[in-house]
């Protein structure tokens, strides 16, 4: 749903609302996750700059390889480092409850 106040056409903020209460809910990452996204993308793309600035060719099972890692790698990190009880979603900080 999109925030109070805003079209749902063009809403830039969308939220979940909760089964329960009605009240809006945000995602909450677990810090691990926040520093290896990060990271991750910063690794992508200077591996991607120097590929294309020194014209290396990796054969396609690196390709493969690489791609499994980026869609995967988050999951399984989130499975091995994050506890299990963390909340996967948390209260929005402006979540107005229409109860």
């Amino acid at each position: 749903m999109p925030l109070p106040g805003e079209s749902s056409w063009l809403a830039f903020r969308w939220f979940l609302e909760c089964p329960a209460c009605a009240g809006a809910l945000q995602l909450n990452p677990h810090p691990f996750e926040r520093a290896a996204l990060r990271w991750v993308l910063i690794g992508v793309a200077i591996l991607n700059g120097g590929a294309l600035l020194f014209g290396v060719r990796a054969p396609f099972s690196l390709v493969l390889l690489s791609m499994a890692l980026v869609a995967f790698g988050p999951l399984i990190g989130r499975a091995l480092v994050v506890p299990a009880g963390w909340p996967r979603y948390v209260p929005h900080v402006s979540a107005v409850h229409r109860a």
